[in-house]
């Protein structure tokens, strides 16, 4: 076995030196870009802690519309998928600093011994560091479970996204 392993050793070492052109002159090399620049300052990933809790992914298509996705639990149910589309509709500004306020639907999968569906209106109140690749946000808003009958819902989350 250690015999196979030497050799197989010595084949793929030597493996450069008989490739082409037989020689060692430098050759070009293919590059792969692999670009983040249409993400930038847009993508955010990170954690919600909270009424969901799991992780959250925003992808900020206009200045004014953002699109998240969370991965989690909600309440008692055992596994949540959600989405919503948040619209800003203010710009509050602190001492210079910038706080979007957005409004918008959220739609939660809930799965577990039972599946379930919540639809919500949810309120957000963020603010993005300029100085760090951070976000950090506070959200909830009521809503109403549909499938296992109707109930009432209540969501609220803190959240912390990194930047990218």
């Amino acid at each position: 076995m250690k015999k196979l392993l030497v050799i197989l050793m010595l084949i793929s070492l030597s493996a450069p030196l008989f490739a082409q052109e037989n020689s060692l002159d430098d050759r070009e090399i293919k590059e792969i870009n692999l670009s983040t620049k249409n993400l930038e300052g847009r993508a955010k990933a990170g954690l919600a802690l909270g009424y969901p809790t799991g992780f959250v992914f925003g992808y900020r298509a206009a200045n004014f519309l953002e699109f998240n996705v969370l991965a989690g639990t909600f309440y008692n149910k055992d596994f949540t998928l959600g989405a919503n589309m948040m619209f800003t509709i203010a710009d509050i500004k602190i001492k210079g600093l910038s706080f979007p306020l957005s409004i918008g639907p959220q739609v939660n999968f809930h799965i577990g011994d039972k599946f379930d569906m919540s639809v919500m209106g949810f309120i957000r109140w963020e603010h993005t560091f300029e100085e760090i690749p951070l976000n950090l946000y506070i959200e909830g808003g009521p809503g109403m479970f549909f499938i296992q009958g109707f109930d009432f819902a209540w969501s609220t989350s803190l959240g912390v996204r990194y930047v990218f």
